[in-house]
């Protein structure tokens, strides 16, 4: 066996796989690098490819496989590979790790917020962070200050698993009674408006710690958890500037534990911040 031909092949692999996490620099390289990515990724593993079958072509002289076959063998036997061959089994190989690494960010990691772009965008955005994904949010709403609901998207089957185990509640004069899906939405809906009424005594709450004014709100309730935040302050100079606000909730305790349904917020803020962009210069 002809262990050199193939030492080279694999060697020089890993040297450009080290390469290319040295280039690219980043902490979190699947995070940052790859999954914001993915279609630059993708077209670079095919062009790759491609290569490799190219010069396999170039060396065969045909597109006959088992002539391929003949020639990929001599990395492994005493017969001396060609050098396009041993290229051509680098770029192959090499484009199957790149295929690797996208098919995990694919199967793994959500979409980066960068990927919504356009205001027609926020839609499809609420509909992937609350409603595709699995756990996290249960309920999130864009709203402005006068009222208004430009989005909002709702985990019905989550929220539909979670209602019947929850304490009754009371609506007006009628009787306790087991909460479902609607009426716990329509909660959210005026929490969210009565959070946002409230903000300037949330304000006056943390003055007498001199650090400006609220942010972003986190309620770590007994059953599930609340977000609020602002993707545009209220501009008291201009009363048709009501600000636009994300709120979020989950009836699920676990999710608040385990922190997804604050990481589904965020994923979704920063998506709707990447499209907001487009619309103003912050």
């Amino acid at each position: 066996m002809n262990v050199t031909d193939l030492s080279v092949v694999l060697g020089l692999g890993a040297a450009l796989s080290a390469l290319l996490l040295a280039v690219v620099g980043r902490r979190n390289f699947l995070l940052h690098a790859v999954n914001p990515h993915r279609m630059t990724w993708l077209l670079a593993a095919v062009s790759v490819l491609w290569v490799g079958f190219t010069l396999m072509r170039w060396e065969a002289r045909s597109w006959d496989l088992v002539t391929w076959s003949r020639l990929a063998g001599q990395l492994v036997t005493d017969e001396p590979a060609p050098a396009r061959v041993k290229v051509a089994s680098l770029a192959i190989l090499f484009s199957l790790l790149m295929a690797g690494i996208l098919a995990w960010c694919v199967s793994i990691l959500p979409l980066d917020p960068s990927t919504f772009r356009r205001p027609q965008d926020r839609r499809a955005a609420f509909r992937y962070y609350v409603a595709r994904l699995r756990g996290g949010l249960d309920f999130a709403v864009l709203a402005l200050g006068d009222g208004e609901q430009p989005e909002e998207a709702t985990n019905l089957r989550q929220l539909g698993a979670w209602c019947p185990h929850l304490p009754k509640v009371k609506s007006g004069d009628g009787p306790p009674h087991v909460r479902d899906a609607q009426e716990q939405i329509d909660r959210w809906r005026r929490l969210a408006a009565q959070i946002n009424a409230q903000i300037k005594n949330l304000d006056a709450l943390i003055e007498p710690g001199q650090q400006g004014r609220n942010r972003r709100l986190v309620f770590d309730a007994e059953f599930g958890g609340i977000f609020f935040r602002y993707l545009r302050q209220p501009d008291p100079r201009d009363p048709l500037d009501t600000g636009l606000y994300l709120f979020g909730a989950t009836l699920n305790q676990m999710e608040m534990s385990n922190g997804r349904a604050e990481r589904q917020f965020q994923l979704l803020f920063e998506a709707l911040r990447h499209i907001e962009r487009s619309v103003r210069v912050a």
